[in-house]
């Protein structure tokens, strides 16, 4: 009884560190994916002053 309850501790502290592993992870992605989705964001807007400046020196010629 002694030799199972030793081996599910030892299961359990191993998905207690994968857990952790797995929050850590995701956080990770989370904030990747939060700086790609602001730089998008920064690149259309450029893109949108781009595509104005240039609508407006063609309306100047």
């Amino acid at each position: 009884m002694h030799e199972k309850i030793k081996k599910l501790s030892g299961l359990v502290d191993k998905l207690i560190e994968q857990n952790f592993k797995l929050k850590t992870e995701s956080k990770s992605l989370r904030n990747s994916i939060m700086e790609l989705r602001n730089k998008i964001e920064r690149l259309e807007q450029d893109n949108q002053r781009l595509i104005i400046n240039s609508s407006a020196k063609k309306n100047n010629e």
